[in-house]
């Protein structure tokens, strides 16, 4: 296991509270963005709105043997699997957070299509040309190398296979040194690796390794709401943090998640970085 890995499974193992608080509820178990789209209520719609983009995009069929590359708690599996009665693999290096997922799935008794087990998607071990569909719904910015994970995909995917990936990319790269601060803040709080990838960037290593039809669009406007929301919630949280940390009940690593919490609103404000769908095929 890499130190990455160490930081990225410490990250959620201690800050996972704070997400079944402030983020996800029993119904969605999701820990991603959402979109809001016009006529979003509330910030449950948004994040089923954002599992429904990701389907779209991958085109699912009730045949399909799909992988989700970095689960979280399985919320995108288990609503994949209810609502196109497909199968589905959840993986990620997070042992903690399998078992919660595991746990999910026993209570929905879906336990024929779906399955989650404690693998890194960049070598999962599963034989080649394993699944129809992979997607990584803001997982594969915790990849240090993207072109490994990418390589790993194409390798799983059978022919005519699709792969999807949901997340933030940096936007420009000349930074001046407080967004360069803002970024390092960003990265450092929430575990990320220093990688810094831009679209362009990503585009380039997925047709390198081989990948066609591939296609990007820029959601960040249907994040920015939730975004500012999580930049509030923490403004109320960080003195209290602050406080439980100088006497021991948090962790460092909880004020540090704070702090990332702030930053994002940052990135994306000031626009130094943004979100969006790639999806590409194996041909």
């Amino acid at each position: 296991m890499t130190e990455l890995h160490k930081k990225i499974i410490k990250y959620y193992d201690e800050c996972q509270i704070f997400y079944d608080l402030f983020w996800m509820n029993k119904k969605n178990l999701a820990i991603h963005y959402g979109f809001w789209e016009k006529g979003t209520r509330n910030l449950h719609e948004a994040l089923i709105n954002e599992n429904k983009a990701v389907a779209e995009k991958l085109d699912i069929k009730k045949s399909d043997i799909i992988l989700d590359a970095g689960c979280g708690v399985g919320g995108t599996v288990i609503w994949v699997a209810e609502n196109y009665g497909t199968k589905v693999v959840g993986i990620n290096i997070s042992e903690k957070q399998v078992e919660l997922a595991k746990e999910y799935v026993k209570k929905k008794k879906i336990e024929h299509l779906v399955s989650f087990e404690v693998k890194d998607f960049c070598n999962t071990g599963f034989p080649d040309e394993s699944f129809t569909k992979i997607f990584g719904l803001e997982s594969i910015c915790y990849a240090e190398e993207k072109e490994d994970f990418i390589r790993e995909a194409f390798r799983l995917l059978k022919p005519g296979g699709i792969l999807v990936v949901a997340d933030g990319f940096l936007k420009r790269k000349d930074l001046n040194k407080e967004e360069q601060q803002i970024l390092t803040e960003w990265y450092t709080g929430w575990a990320l690796p220093n990688t810094r990838t831009t679209v362009s960037e990503f585009h380039e290593k997925l047709a390198k390794i081989g990948f066609k039809k591939i296609e990007f669009e820029d959601r960040t406007q249907e994040v920015l709401p939730s975004s500012r929301r999580i930049y509030l919630i923490n403004m109320v949280l960080y003195p209290f943090v602050r406080i439980l940390n100088l006497i021991k009940v948090l962790s460092d690593t909880n004020t540090l998640d704070i702090k990332a919490s702030l930053n994002q609103y940052h990135i994306f404000k000031k626009q130094i970085g943004l979100y969006g769908i790639f999806s590409a095929q194996k041909l």
